[in-house]
C-alpha cells in the first residue's frame, strides 16, 4: 500500500556507501554511554493522519501519558507533510540532525536509508519476544535485521455508494467483482449523471495506487516485480505496464472525476465520503469515516478490488503496514526511543489507537472482539487475506518519485500516453542503476536473499 498503498515526494536518496550498512547489520549497534531510556529528550517526525484520520491526536495523548509516567523524558512531535516526507528526511540524514525517531513508508523507503547508514536496526534495541507480536515486520527486514516498527495495518478496499447505485438502476448490494463489471457499472452511473469513480492525482499518488492495485494483477509473484526493477525483466512488457491502458480508458470514457488531475491525492480520498462519487478505493481509516456519513452497511458496500489481470496476484489483497517508525543513526538516545516505541504497542495504546482511528493495529495482541461494526468486520476480513502485497513498497524511492508518481499524471492530465508512461519508467530505472550503484547492489542482494 504504500503506498501504497501507496505516498510522498520521494526525493533524491542518500549516496552514502554500503560499507556502513554492512558493518551495522553484522553487529550490534554501538549504544551511547549516556543513553538512559528514562532520561531523554526525543524528537519524533510523525506521519499517519492521511492513512488513519485521528492518528495525530492519538499520538499526542500517548506522549502525554508516557511523559507523565517518565517525568525525565520529553518527546517533541513534528507532524510531517505527505509531499515532503522522504525529501525532508533525506536532508536531515545529509546533516545527521533532526529526528530521533522518523517515519517512512514500509520496505524500500525504510530500507534505503538503512542501507545508506541513516538508521539503526530496531531489532538491536527491542527484544525478540516483543517483536514477535508485531504484524508486518517482514516488509522491513534486511540482512537479518528489522529496521522499523509497524504501528497499524493499511488495507485499501473497493467501496461503492448504495444510494447512487440505486439511482443508476444498479443492484446496491452487488459491487463489481471483475473489471468488465466495473466498466459496465461505470457506464450506467455516468448515464444517470453520476461521477462513477473518484480519485486525486495532482501529486501522482492516485496513479501510484493504480499501479499497486491494478498493475500487480498480471504478476504471479512479487519477485517478478523485483526482477523488473533490477533489469532481469523488461518493465515495458505489458505484463508489468499494461495497466496504463486501463487508466487511460477510464479517463477517456469520462469515468473519473473531472478534476482528477487538479486535486491532491488526499482530496481524492475524501470524495467518496462526501457523496460526490459512486465508487472508489480508499484506506481503512477513510472507510471508517465514510461509514459514519453513509450509514454503515446500509449506505455503502465494501469488497476487494475488481479483478483486471490474469496473474496469480489478481486475487491477492493489498494490506501493508504503511507508515513505519525507525530510530536514526545520529540519535543520542536510541534506547529511550525504542522504549517509547514499545510503549505504543502496549495494550492500552493499541485499544486507544483503534478507538481514535478505526484502523487495525499491527499487533497480534489487539483483541478482535473490539471490532463490532459490520463494515469494520468486512475490512478486517480483507486485511487478514492470506496473500497481500503493496507493490509500491518494492519500487526504489528514486524510481517511485520520478516514474511511478510522474507516469500516472501523464495519463490523468492528458499530457501523455501509456507509451510515454512506460518510456519514463524505463529511463528512470536505468538512471537509478547508473546514478546509485550501491543502492542497486543492495537492492539486488535483498531481492534474492532478503
Amino acid at each position: 500500500m504504500r503506498r501504497k498503498h501507496v505516498l510522498a515526494v520521494l526525493g533524491a536518496v542518500l549516496a552514502v556507501g554500503a560499507a556502513a550498512f554492512a558493518a551495522t547489520a553484522a553487529s550490534k549497534t554501538a549504544q551511547p554511554a549516556s543513553d538512559d531510556p528514562n532520561d531523554a529528550s526525543l524528537t519524533y517526525w510523525y506521519w499517519a493522519e492521511p492513512d488513519a484520520p485521528g492518528a495525530n491526536n492519538w499520538l499526542k495523548k500517548q506522549v502525554a501519558a508516557y511523559e507523565k509516567a517518565h517525568p525525565k523524558v520529553k518527546i517533541k512531535i513534528v507532524v510531517q507533510s505527505t509531499d515532503t516526507l522522504t525529501s525532508a528526511f533525506t536532508t536531515a540524514a545529509q546533516t545527521k540532525s533532526g529526528p530521533d525517531i522518523a517515519t517512512q513508508w514500509a520496505t524500500l523507503p525504510v530500507l534505503t536509508p538503512a542501507w545508506n547508514g541513516a538508521s539503526v536496526p530496531i531489532s538491536d534495541y527491542v527484544p525478540a519476544k516483543e517483536i514477535k507480536n508485531w504484524i508486518g515486520t517482514a516488509e522491513n527486514m534486511s540482512g537479518g535485521k528489522l529496521w522499523a516498527m509497524p504501528q497499524y495495518l493499511l488495507g485499501i478496499p473497493f467501496v461503492w455508494n448504495k444510494a447512487l447505485f440505486r439511482k443508476a438502476g444498479l443492484n446496491p448490494n452487488k459491487g463489481p467483482k471483475t473489471w468488465a463489471e466495473f466498466l459496465a457499472d461505470a457506464k450506467k452511473l455516468k448515464a444517470a449523471g453520476i461521477t462513477p469513480f473518484g480519485m486525486g492525482n495532482k501529486d501522482g499518488y492516485g496513479g501510484a495506487w493504480f499501479f499497486s492495485l491494478i498493475g500487480k494483477q498480471n504478476l504471479n509473484s512479487i519477485d517478478e516485480l523485483k526482477a523488473a526493477m533490477i533489469g532481469k525483466a523488461n518493465f515495458a512488457n505489458p505484463k508489468f505496464s499494461g495497466f496504463y491502458k486501463a487508466l487511460e480508458d477510464l479517463k477517456k470514457l469520462g469515468y473519473l472525476n473531472s478534476d482528477v488531475a487538479s486535486i491532491s491525492f488526499e482530496q481524492g480520498l475524501q470524495l467518496f465520503g462526501q457523496k460526490k462519487v459512486a465508487m472508489s478505493w480508499i484506506t481503512d481509516g477513510n472507510v471508517a469515516a465514510a461509514a459514519k456519513v453513509l450509514g454503515g452497511t446500509k449506505g455503502m458496500g465494501v469488497s476487494a478490488i475488481p479483478i483486471w489481470g490474469k496473474g496469480k496476484l489478481a486475487r491477492s489483497y493489498d494490506t501493508t503496514q504503511s507508515s513505519s517508525a525507525f530510530i536514526t543513526k545520529w540519535s543520542k538516545h536510541p534506547n529511550a526511543a525504542a522504549q517509547f516505541l514499545v510503549f505504543l504497542h502496549s495494550p492500552k495504546a493499541l485499544k486507544a489507537w483503534y478507538a481514535a482511528t478505526g484502523v487495525f493495529p499491527a499487533d497480534k495482541r489487539f483483541p478482535a472482539r473490539l471490532v463490532t461494526d459490520p463494515v469494520a468486520k468486512q475490512q478486517l476480513a480483507l486485511d487478514q487475506s492470506p496473500v497481500s502485497y503493496w507493490p509500491e513498497n518494492f519500487v526504489p524511492p528514486q524510481v517511485d518519485q520520478n516514474a511511478d508518481l510522474a507516469a500516472g499524471t501523464l495519463i490523468t492530465s492528458g499530457s501523455g500516453s501509456p507509451a510515454d508512461a512506460v518510456a519514463l519508467w524505463v529511463r528512470e530505472l536505468k538512471k537509478w542503476k547508473t546514478q546509485h550503484p550501491d543502492e542497486y547492489k543492495n537492492y539486488s542482494k535483498w531481492a534474492v536473499s532478503g
